[in-house]
């Protein structure tokens, strides 16, 4: 395929749409917890530029809709996106995962106290003061089907899944395919095509 051809301009123009979703989330969400803020008599506020964890808190959320397991899960009541360590996004997560669902169930955001309840969890973010505790965590974890993501230096080479990044001063994200290819964790190739770069190969029946 030769560079600038049809088929590579449509490939190209496809990133950049995804790409463009999951960067908006933070934008809309944020928006709208402002606006559901408001009292009936307050003037509309001017919502404020998403921070970086803004945008950290809204990847987290979608993360949640691109991926699934290909086995039976245990029945549950809620979608649970739990956090270690020093938590960054703070109210950001707790904001957008407010009257949100994913596959039908209401998401739950928890702030755990240690690694010991964590695989309960679909998702986890490993913030900071787990760093000296990462590879333990993680060993702990085991292949446990938790979705981890953190945006620790070298998370992957530790052994987690997805690792943000800040590409041109803009949060992206990496993921090792090879540590989600030790569960029963499945993620969807649009959430692969956004990714700034992806370690490994997908497994048979990946999501499309």
């Amino acid at each position: 395929m030769q560079p600038g051809s049809p088929t590579e301009q449509l490939q190209s123009r496809r990133t950049c749409r995804l790409h463009s979703f999951w960067t908006l989330t933070a934008a809309r969400a944020l928006t709208a917890a402002v606006l559901l803020a408001q009292t009936p008599a307050a003037t509309p506020a001017t919502p404020a530029k998403p921070t970086e964890y803004d945008v950290k808190a809204a990847y987290l959320l979608n993360f949640g809709k691109f991926v699934r397991t290909f086995r039976t899960a245990t029945p549950r009541s809620s979608f649970d996106i739990c956090t270690l360590g020093h938590d960054p996004m703070g109210s950001s997560l707790d904001a957008l995962a407010s009257n949100s669902t994913i596959d039908g169930h209401p998401v739950r955001v928890t702030h755990l106290p240690d690694i010991t309840g964590a695989k309960s969890c679909e998702i986890l973010f490993l913030g900071a003061g787990e760093e000296n505790r990462m590879r333990e965590d993680l060993a702990i974890l085991g292949n446990a089907d938790v979705l981890t993501v953190s945006d620790a230096p070298d998370f992957l080479q530790h052994g987690g899944m997805i690792q943000f990044v800040l590409v041109s001063n803009h949060v992206r994200f990496a993921v090792n395919l090879e540590a989600v290819n030790h569960t029963h964790l499945v993620l969807s190739s649009e959430l692969l095509r956004v990714a700034s770069s992806v370690a490994g190969k997908p497994p048979t029946g990946e999501m499309p």
